[in-house]
């Protein structure tokens, strides 16, 4: 199975809340700019612009901590969970609904604990639940989702064989555990 990285511009919509203070935020310099609320009395009503739905305080407890993920590190799905005495599953699904990606929350460097890609916007790369490769080809907008994490690891300094395996030199060197809880 081949996966190629594709060109992907990626842009993040500017939130234009205007319930949400700007003194009481996290401004990213970056364009756009994401708003991220940090006090909290600002996460209670803060709503998700991919869901419509209030964001949860385990959802920012989650995204707190992926903000810890230095570049060029990725850490794992478990590891989050275990920090947060939790399951990889519910941090997977708290990162899939993230609307604060790429920055200042990188889901982007989470990955599977058996140092497999994983997944990136809802999507799993490559592998159906029985740990199968699955044809990409079947569907466009997932290869785009996966190509467009693969691609902003690269950029980072983290790379994966052509099946989605972080490859083997780097991981015990890339791989970031050490989160601490505010």
């Amino acid at each position: 199975m081949m996966c190629s990285i594709a060109d992907n511009n990626y842009t993040s919509e500017l939130l234009n809340d205007t319930e949400n203070v700007l003194a009481n935020s996290m401004i990213i310099n970056s364009s756009p700019s994401i708003y991220f609320p940090l006090t909290e009395n600002d996460r209670k009503s803060f709503k998700n612009l991919k869901t419509g739905r209030i964001i949860t305080e385990f959802q920012f407890k989650v995204y707190d901590l992926c903000s810890q993920i230095p570049e060029g590190y990725v850490s794992t799905y478990k590891s989050l969970a275990t920090a947060l005495s939790s399951s990889p599953r519910a941090v997977g699904n708290a990162l899939r609904v993230n609307p604060f990606a790429p920055s200042p929350i990188p889901c982007h460097r989470v990955i599977a604990s058996n140092f497999f890609i994983g997944g990136f916007d809802g999507e799993w790369f490559g592998r159906d639940k029985k740990g199968k490769v699955c044809d990409q080809d079947d569907n466009k907008n997932k290869n785009e989702k996966i190509n467009s994490k693969l691609e902003r690891l690269a950029k980072e300094g983290v790379f994966f064989d052509n099946e989605g395996w972080l490859i083997e030199s780097q991981r015990s060197s890339h791989i970031f555990n050490n989160f601490s809880q505010n």
